[in-house]
């Protein structure tokens, strides 16, 4: 029996960063170095029919287990270990260089017989043109085995949970990996596995292993086309091998758990995908967050549900990703049910954010290719001149963000007796508003530094001129897009006190 459940808000998101913290890792696996060149084309070779990539940029991160590495790092800190292996050749001084930016530990194993795994990809317009791959699949050296594991012994009683990250490069064996397993039982900790081997005798006695649909087939032999023969898949080898737990990620159709023990297995589905994706080293951001989540204590419906939420912010992103907790609950917020028609019951606050995780946040969106306008003010009295502004701007783009004067600078600009009401209940109302997407109180006079930090794609204001503008100069300084806002005349916040003012006067007088 299955239950299928999709991605909801939760009321305890907020719990996710101290309980991640507490959770440290041991991480082992094939790390490798990706390489992401950008380009374009506009003509194709006279040497032969393929296209002429022309140069405009390129990157390097982590890939591999150092993916999981990362993102591991980037949810809850620096205090997981990294064991793996690497050649003595021109790309190791970059990997080191790149793992030692982490501040976490590390230990790279060095065999001067094999190549240090390089995957680097050519891009033009968003699509991969060509992948070019340095690699060694070669068994493991014997004494080099004998030294992770050694490692491993050392660690294992500093560590909450072992992470095997297989991409069969050469790193795991069956001997090595049953050791790891035993090592791990034996200290009472749980191990997770994204396996490669279709052989999953391997992963006997593992507690969770990750594999894709195309892998539990290959594993089991079964043809996979529903969910039942899923189940039916993962249950056998379970039995067969001892295994806990197996989870089965299915891409859009987001992932299946399937215990062990025979209880009711369970089908965590996505809301929705991002129109542009990637999918470059999503599978270890699962891994990193079901560990971390589980591990935790998280509800395992929770955990699926964070997992998928991952997923879908770092498909979104250009090349191998990582994220962050704030980029993972503004997803599930986001993509609530009711998020699109402002009903009850969605808890308007997590709108409200710092320059920090609007920076995110933004850079998310711009990935997913959502443009972003930008418009701030005091927004004292919430009024039909306000609506219609906001209205106006998000016409003009797929996400408005609006910055928001806290009360120390709405007294510096307006005088002592603005504003009427608290930055609280200010910024409360406009997270309300089924037209804005993001708010942040910012205590400067201008909202210069705001948009410096998120370089909107619009801005959009009434009212003002750009010599008197500098954050839409700056806008159009790097070619983004200024938008001067139609005035609703009739209303403005001062003459909605005038004339309360006038009214209360005239109550007393009668």
């Amino acid at each position: 029996m299955v239950n299928s459940e999709k991605n909801k808000t939760t009321s305890h998101n907020h719990e996710i960063p101290e309980k991640f913290s507490n959770i440290r890792a041991l991480l082992l696996g094939d790390i490798m170095l990706d390489k992401y060149v950008y380009g374009s084309v506009a003509r194709i070779s006279p040497e032969a029919p393929i296209p002429v990539l022309l140069h405009q940029d390129e990157k390097s991160m982590l890939g591999g287990a150092g993916n999981v590495f990362s993102n591991l790092i980037s949810l809850s800190g620096k205090h997981h270990v990294l064991l793996s292996l690497a050649g003595e050749d021109e790309n190791l001084s970059q990997l080191k260089k790149m793992l030692n930016s982490t501040g976490a530990k590390y230990q790279l194993f060095l065999d001067p017989e094999r190549r240090t795994s390089l995957k680097m990809r050519f891009i033009a317009q968003r699509q991969q043109v060509v992948r070019y791959d340095v690699e060694s699949t070669g068994p493991l050296n014997r004494q080099i085995q004998a030294k992770i594991l050694y490692e491993v012994s050392e660690e294992i009683d500093f560590v909450d949970i072992v992470i095997l990250s297989d991409y069969s490069k050469g790193f795991f064996n069956k001997e090595l990996i049953q050791d790891i397993i035993k090592l791990a039982k034996k200290a009472g900790k749980l191990i997770f596995i994204d396996p490669k081997d279709p052989d999953f005798s391997s992963y006997t006695g593992a507690d969770f292993i990750k594999p894709n649909r195309k892998e539990l087939q290959e594993a089991s032999g079964i043809s996979l086309k529903t969910t039942d023969d899923i189940i039916l898949a993962a249950r056998t080898l379970c039995e067969k091998y001892s295994i806990g737990n197996i989870i089965v990620t299915l891409s859009e159709e987001g992932m299946v758990f399937i215990p062990g023990n025979g209880d009711d297995a369970i089908h965590q589905k996505i809301s929705h995908s991002p129109a542009f994706f990637d999918v470059s080293g999503a599978g270890d951001t699962v891994l990193a967050v079901l560990s971390l989540a589980i591990a935790s204590g998280i509800p395992l419906v929770q955990a699926m549900q964070l997992a998928n939420a991952a997923a879908q912010v770092v498909i979104a992103k250009p090349g191998t990703a990582t994220l962050t907790q704030a980029e993972i609950l503004h997803y599930l917020n986001s993509s609530g049910p009711g998020r699109d028609i402002g009903v009850s019951g969605i808890d308007f606050s997590e709108k409200i954010v710092t320059l920090s995780q609007a920076k995110e946040i933004v850079k998310l969106w711009k990935n997913q290719g959502d443009s972003v306008c930008f418009t701030n003010g005091c927004f004292d009295l919430l009024h039909s001149g306000h609506l219609s502004s906001l209205l106006q701007a998000k016409k003009h783009g797929d996400r408005l963000v609006v910055a928001l004067n806290n009360d120390a600078s709405v007294k510096r600009i307006k005088g002592s007796s603005r504003p009427v009401q608290d930055e609280k209940t200010r910024a409360s109302v406009m997270a309300a508003l089924q037209c804005v997407d993001l708010v942040i109180l910012f205590d400067e006079d201008t909202a210069l530094n705001i948009v410096k930090e998120l370089r909107p794609d619009i801005i959009a204001k009434e009212g003002y001129t750009l010599e008197k503008w500098p954050e839409a100069r700056f806008v159009q300084g790097f070619g983004g897009k200024v938008l001067f806002l139609e005035r609703n005349n009739g209303n403005s916040t001062s003459e909605l006190i005038d004339r309360i003012n006038y009214l209360r006067e005239k109550q007393n007088a009668e």
